[in-house]
């Protein structure tokens, strides 16, 4: 009888969060209730603190294309070096001063850990931070967003040239469970390579963290997804450390993704 109790809880854990099943769902979400976000969270790892940090990137990218929003964009970046996103309490960063801004955050944008999508385990955890933290920040009015990680490059030890397909699954199904955006960075990465194969993304050294130009492709992919203005021409180049070739290069990958996705 024991035996039996064990083996249908473990039988109900499984139906809670189904594991991987297939590459391109459709996201049911293509766009912000309230686009053009003015006050930003980024909640993650080191693959948003690299290179002077995602936000930074973003917002300089919003600054550049609606002057007028200069003095009321605001964002901040909480992450935890090497860190699952359920080892963030979210809900302590979303009274207004806890993280020295005043006003509430218009989205807060979530990142999981680089292997989340690879057990069912991980997938089941990753779920449940996802819908715990996505009550917090609903409850607070702003707009749960989804930030979809990068596959593995090439130099990494366990490089699976199938991994984006399994981190596409889980965001988008996670996304569409709870009626969140997501950002289909991770999609812009592979989409990079197949054009330019030869233009590192990801640091040799580990194939996992982001160059200077991953993490300029990466905000790219956010500004497509969170403002209605393209992404292509905008003149931030990270203060000219990114080659204008490849900064236009870059900004093209991200808008043809983000409407490739949004428009299966």
């Amino acid at each position: 009888m024991k035996a039996s109790f064990i083996g249908a809880g473990i039988l109900t854990l499984i139906a809670v969060f189904p594991a991987f099943a297939m590459a391109d769902a459709k996201p049911q979400v293509d766009t912000l209730d309230s686009p053009n976000p003015k006050q930003l969270l980024y909640v993650g790892n080191s693959y948003q603190y690299y290179n002077n940090s995602l936000h930074n990137y973003v917002k300089r990218m919003a600054e550049a294309a609606y002057p007028e929003m200069v003095d009321s964009l605001n964002s901040k970046s909480a992450t935890i070096s090497g860190a699952f996103l359920s080892q963030h309490d979210v809900k302590s960063y979303l009274f207004p001063g806890a993280l020295g801004l005043p006003d509430p955050f218009d989205v807060v944008v979530l990142q999981g850990h680089s292997s989340a999508a690879l057990t069912d385990e991980k997938r089941q955890a990753f779920h449940d931070a996802v819908i715990q933290d996505h009550q917090a920040i609903e409850a607070t009015g702003a707009e749960t967003v989804l930030y979809m990680t990068p596959a593995y490059g090439k130099d990494h030890d366990n490089y699976d040239p199938d991994m984006i397909d399994k981190i596409e699954d889980l965001y988008t199904t996670v996304g569409n469970e709870i009626g969140a955006l997501v950002i289909p960075v991770g999609l812009a990465f592979q989409k990079a390579y197949e054009r330019r194969p030869e233009l590192a993304l990801h640091v040799e050294y580990d194939g996992s963290h982001p160059t200077p130009e991953g993490t300029y492709l990466a905000a790219a992919t956010v500004f497509a997804a969170l403002y209605d203005t393209s992404v292509v021409g905008n003149p931030y180049t990270y203060y000219g450390r990114i080659d204008a070739d490849d900064a236009a290069f870059l900004q093209q990958v991200a808008e043809d993704t983000v409407e490739e996705y949004y428009s299966r």
